[in-house]
C-alpha cells in the first residue's frame, strides 16, 4: 500500500516543480554574485591604497585636515597634522595603515575637500543623483537604438540599411564626446533655442527649492512626476537631451556594431536553419531563436561601455554646465585636490562593479545555463 502523497507517495513530485527549482537556481546564483561584491570592493581599495601609500605621510595627513583654517599657525598645523597621523595610524606598518584606511571608508571617513569645502562623500552623494540620471538617459535609450538597429542591419546584410548602421556606427565612433557636445551646444541652444544647458531653467529651479517641492530621489524627472508636475518634468527632460546624447553617441555606435555581428553569427547556427526549413517567419525566427542569444555579447560589453560613460561624462558635465560628479571633480582635480580624487576613484570603480554585477545577473536571464551552470556555460 503506497503512502499518502503528502508523505512521498505517487504524487509527491508536485512539491518540487521545475519552476520551483528554476526560482531556487535564480536566487542561487544571485546570491553568489552579491557575495562577491564586497569581495571586489575590497581588492579595489587595497589596489588605491598601493597608490595613495606612496605619497608622503605628511601629505596623507592632509587629507583628513577638516579645513584650512588660515588662522592656524605653523605650529598648530603641524600638531594637528601629527594628531591625524597618530589618530589614522599613517607611521604604522603597510597592513596597519591599510586596516585603518578600510575602516575610514567603511565608516564615511573619505577626506575633506578643500575645493568642495565639505567632506568627499557628502560632496559625492550630493551631487550623484544628476550624474545618475544623465547617465541612464545616454544608456536606456542607447542600448535599446542599439539593438534595434543592429537586429535591422544584421537582417538586411550587404544591403543599403546595413551599408547605412555600418556607416553611421562608424562616424558616431570616430566622433570625440566633447566635440560632439560643443557642436551640438552651438547649434541646439546658441542657434536654435530649443535646448538649454545646465540641469533645470531659474523659475524650475525656484521650485525645487520650495518647501511645496518633494524630493524622493533626487533624480528631478522621476521627483518632477510623482510630485505631479509634467511641467517640471518637461523642463528637466529637455535641459537633459544634449548631454544625454553627446553620451550616448558613443556607446550606441560600439553596442551596434556588437549587436550585428553577434546576430549575423547567431543567423548562421544550425538550430536557426531549422527553425527557417519548419516555415516560420524570418520575423519569428529572429524574435523567438535567434536574438535572445545575440544579446549575450552585447550584456557582457555593458562593463565597457560604463566606463566610457564615466570617462566622457566629466567633460560632458563641465561643457553643459550641470552640477553633477563629473563637473565638480574636474574642478578639484586641476586645484590639486587629491581627497576628491581618490573620492572619484572609488565611486568610478563602484559604478563600474554594480553594473557588471546587473550584466551578470541579466546574463543569466537571457541564458539559463549561467545561472544553473554557475558560470560554466559563459
Amino acid at each position: 500500500m503506497s503512502p499518502p502523497a503528502f508523505f512521498g507517495g505517487a504524487t509527491s513530485h508536485f512539491l518540487v516543480t521545475p519552476k520551483t527549482r528554476k526560482e531556487d537556481a535564480v536566487l542561487q546564483y544571485t546570491v553568489r554574485r552579491l557575495l562577491t561584491l564586497p569581495l571586489i570592493m575590497i581588492l579595489v581599495s587595497f589596489l588605491l591604497f598601493l597608490l595613495v601609500v606612496q605619497l608622503p605621510v605628511e601629505q596623507r595627513a592632509a587629507i583628513y585636515v577638516p579645513s584650512s583654517n588660515p588662522h592656524l599657525t605653523e605650529e598648530q598645523y603641524q600638531e594637528l597634522v601629527q594628531t591625524i597621523i597618530e589618530r589614522y595610524g599613517l607611521d604604522r606598518p603597510f597592513l596597519v595603515q591599510y586596516g585603518f584606511w578600510l575602516r575610514s571608508l567603511v565608516s564615511g571617513g573619505w577626506g575633506y575637500s578643500p575645493t568642495w569645502r565639505q567632506s568627499v562623500l557628502e560632496g559625492l552623494l550630493q551631487r550623484a543623483p544628476a550624474t545618475i540620471e544623465l547617465t541612464l538617459y545616454a544608456m536606456i535609450p542607447a542600448t535599446a537604438l542599439a539593438i534595434g538597429l543592429g537586429t535591422l542591419a544584421a537582417r538586411r546584410w550587404r544591403r543599403v540599411p546595413d551599408y547605412l548602421v555600418r556607416a553611421a556606427a562608424f562616424v558616431s565612433w570616430a566622433f570625440p564626446p566633447f566635440i560632439l557636445a560643443l557642436i551640438l551646444l552651438n547649434l541646439f541652444y546658441a542657434w536654435l533655442g530649443w535646448f538649454p544647458p545646465e540641469r533645470t531653467s531659474l523659475w524650475a529651479s525656484d521650485l525645487i527649492s520650495s518647501p511645496a517641492y518633494r524630493p524622493y530621489t533626487r533624480l528631478l524627472t522621476i521627483d518632477a512626476l510623482l510630485n505631479g508636475n509634467l511641467r517640471l518634468f518637461w523642463d528637466a527632460l529637455r535641459h537633459l537631451v544634449l548631454p544625454a546624447f553627446s553620451l550616448a553617441l558613443l556607446e550606441w555606435a560600439l553596442l551596434t556594431r556588437i549587436m550585428r555581428s553577434s546576430l549575423l553569427e547567431v543567423l548562421g547556427r544550425e538550430y536557426v536553419t531549422t527553425a527557417r526549413a519548419k516555415g516560420l517567419p524570418e520575423p519569428v525566427v529572429i524574435r523567438r531563436h535567434a536574438r535572445r542569444n545575440a544579446l549575450l555579447p552585447v550584456i557582457s560589453a555593458g562593463g565597457v561601455v560604463t566606463s566610457l560613460l564615466i570617462s566622457g561624462i566629466v567633460v560632458v558635465e563641465v561643457i553643459f554646465n550641470i552640477n553633477g560628479v563629473g563637473r565638480w571633480v574636474m574642478r578639484a582635480i586641476l586645484e590639486s585636490d587629491v581627497p576628491v580624487a581618490i573620492g572619484f576613484a572609488l565611486f568610478s570603480c563602484a559604478v563600474v562593479v554594480l553594473t557588471s554585477l546587473i550584466a551578470d545577473l541579466l546574463y543569466a536571464v537571457v541564458d539559463p545555463r549561467i545561472r544553473l551552470h554557475g558560470g560554466a556555460g559563459r
